[in-house]
């Protein structure tokens, strides 16, 4: 019996630059589609910007049908102002999920370092450089797409994701 192939859109939050990346696949093996970023101009009020926001993901996820839409969790930095503004953009990846009756799945910084690099500790340039190993890709990736890419792939490789085929024996 195949494993279940999954189409998985990443989204890295923030309400100037919000990442988001496709990939699909499984367990077994997976591919990246795409990746860009949302930018929303300094000039816009937060509003204005979360609308952007929530119309980039719209857009991203009307052109590639993901199965589920996964967003890193925001943390609580020294900045509580800008943790709570992350937040927004959070809410954004979740409202669109749950307007198009799409699964949302989160994860912490520190698992999708894991994930990607083995080490949940690890530095932003090592975490660029290690999915874009994984994903094959040979240009360069924003960091927020990145970040967006990682999270789709802590996602894909996740084995609570696969309970059903872990059951079947597949």
């Amino acid at each position: 019996m195949p494993v279940k192939k999954m189409r998985v859109l990443g989204i890295d939050p923030g309400t100037y630059k919000t990442g988001w990346g496709f990939i699909e696949g499984s367990r077994a093996g997976f591919s990246c589609r795409e990746w860009g970023v949302i930018q929303a101009s300094k000039t816009l009020s937060l509003p204005e910007r979360l609308a952007l926001i929530y119309d980039g993901i719209d857009s991203a996820r009307d052109k590639y049908n993901p199965d589920v839409i996964v967003c890193e969790d925001p943390f609580l930095n020294k900045d509580v102002r800008a943790a709570l503004n992350i937040g927004h953009a959070w809410a954004m990846a979740a409202l669109n999920a749950a307007k198009n009756a799409l699964p949302f799945s989160t994860y912490s910084p520190m698992e999708i370092k894991k994930s990607v690099t083995g080490y949940g500790r690890a530095a932003k340039e090592q975490m660029n450089s290690q999915i874009r190993v994984l994903m094959g890709i040979k240009e360069e990736v924003p960091e927020d797409a990145g970040d967006a890419l990682s999270c789709a792939y802590c996602y894909l490789t996740d084995m609570r994701n696969y309970a059903q085929d872990l059951e079947s024996g597949v």
